[in-house]
């Protein structure tokens, strides 16, 4: 989790957001936003983003399974996803379990 106020930019207002720290000092988040501009204007989205020195870096968030785990784990506990959204995962988690198809370990 992280204690980073929630931002009001031109582009979007911050609804929830949740972090993690690598271990060279940056974050990895998920953010909740509303949408300012069109065509999404109103709209409830997500951005996962790499945070280094309180910036957000214009590259992609990159980060093992752990690491992504981690983030996941604090974004539920901060609220960021809507009940819609997980209730639709854990169905989606489900019936894959159920099918067996994930994909293989791969060690190296």
């Amino acid at each position: 989790m992280t204690d980073t106020p929630l931002r009001d930019t031109s582009y979007a207002t911050e609804l929830a957001h949740a972090a993690i720290t690598f271990p060279g000092g940056s974050e990895g988040r998920i953010e909740r936003l509303r949408f300012k501009e069109p065509p999404e204007k109103g709209m409830v989205g997500y951005r996962f983003s790499w945070w280094k020195e309180g910036r957000m870096l214009p590259r992609p968030l990159d980060g093992t399974e752990d690491q992504l785990l981690e983030l996941l784990k604090n974004a539920l506990q901060s609220g960021v996803f809507s009940e819609r959204f997980l209730a639709e995962l854990q169905e989606m988690l489900q019936r894959q379990r159920e099918s067996g198809h994930g994909a293989p370990e791969r060690n190296g």
